[in-house]
């Protein structure tokens, strides 16, 4: 239960940054193509993340495109913690490997 709250938090603590971290995760120790496609989603969306905090970061005034940028960190966020909860459930590890009991 503490992997899964702590693995929830990170997105959010990290305002999206780490949001790929319980996915490496989850990657790395269960090794399925959902996995791997859920890493390579919110990796790519963290790099859209930093990109974009550069673009706009460089104007010294604030518009438009300030407001979106901190509607997508916050999106990113919540959608991160939210997907991390739900795969790290209990038992979801057995589920994802059906046939493999004997490795």
């Amino acid at each position: 239960m503490i992997k899964r709250i702590m693995g929830a938090l990170l997105p959010l603590v990290s305002f999206g940054l780490l949001s790929f971290a319980p996915f490496l995760y989850l990657m790395l120790t269960r090794k399925t193509g959902r996995d791997r496609t859920l890493f390579a989603v919110f990796t790519a969306a963290s790099v859209v993340e930093i990109a974009l905090i550069a673009l706009v970061g460089r104007d010294t005034t604030e518009g438009l495109a300030d407001f979106l940028v901190g509607v997508y960190i916050v999106v990113l966020a919540i959608v991160a913690a939210v997907m991390a909860f739900v795969e790290l459930r209990p038992g979801k590890e057995a589920a994802a490997m059906p046939g493999r009991a004997y490795l």
